[in-house]
């Protein structure tokens, strides 16, 4: 891996997390946190970290973002994140191998794959580790799940498209180098 690329993976994930905590404590939302972090984590950190892939241009990229993502999520104590970030993480490496990373079809899918597989497995995490399985009937969490993937998708898709126009304008005008 090229020394710009983990440069680019260390600032962009540092970016990312301290934006996501940022708008988190602007918004009292870490005291619901694993039902508020997915959207607050789904706006502008989702946008940094895809424009982040689009700069590092490299395979194992999402893997080296996963990485120091989920270590900054344990390092606070949001561990319901850390599996979250990890699977969404492998899955959207194993895409990036057939859609690559810059093309507009590319960040729309990367940005939807990870937006929508963080937003809902936080979720589900979350309810886990607040111990809310059993409690809840069957059919109203399946019909939350619904929901909230829906929400997540659409949100994602949302932030693709912003990634996308700010990563090119970006690589485009020499601001990031590719």
């Amino acid at each position: 891996m090229k020394r710009r690329t983990i440069i680019y993976g260390v600032v962009f994930s540092i970016a990312s997390y301290a934006s996501a905590a940022a708008l988190a404590l602007s918004i009292g939302a870490y005291a619901i946190s694993s039902f508020t972090d997915p959207i607050v984590t789904l706006t502008i950190p989702l946008i940094l970290l895809s424009i982040g892939l689009q700069a590092m241009n490299e395979k194992l990229s999402v893997l080296l973002l996963t990485v120091i993502n989920a270590v900054l999520y344990a390092a606070t104590g949001l561990l319901f994140m850390v599996p979250t970030l990890v699977i969404a993480g492998v899955i959207d490496e194993i895409i990036t191998w057939f859609v690559g990373f810059r093309s507009f079809k590319a960040v729309m899918i990367n940005t939807t794959v990870v937006g929508t597989l963080v937003g809902i497995l936080s979720v589900i995490f979350g309810i886990m580790m607040v111990g809310l399985i059993g409690s809840i009937p069957f059919k109203d969490l399946a019909l939350a799940y619904l929901i909230f993937t829906i929400i997540y998708l659409v949100e994602s898709a949302i932030m693709g498209l912003i990634s996308y126009k700010l990563g090119s304008y970006l690589l485009k005008s020499g601001i990031i180098k590719g």
